[in-house]
């Protein structure tokens, strides 16, 4: 079990962010490569994140 549930909320919102950052960077270098499928996918990761970070911050 999860000893304490704040403090694993805590660390997916930090996980949550760090990957939407880095989802964003990655899409914009394969922008800039003209990897379009590559910066489409990274978009779609990015608005995920901040979909679930939205959801995570209103349930905290």
């Amino acid at each position: 079990m999860i000893k304490d549930p704040k403090k694993l909320a805590r660390r997916m919102l930090i996980l949550c962010i760090l990957i939407g950052i880095i989802a964003f960077a990655v899409g914009i270098i394969a922008m800039v490569m003209e990897q379009y499928i590559i910066a489409i996918a990274m978009g779609i990761v990015t608005v995920g994140q901040v979909w679930n970070y939205n959801k995570w911050k209103s349930i905290r």
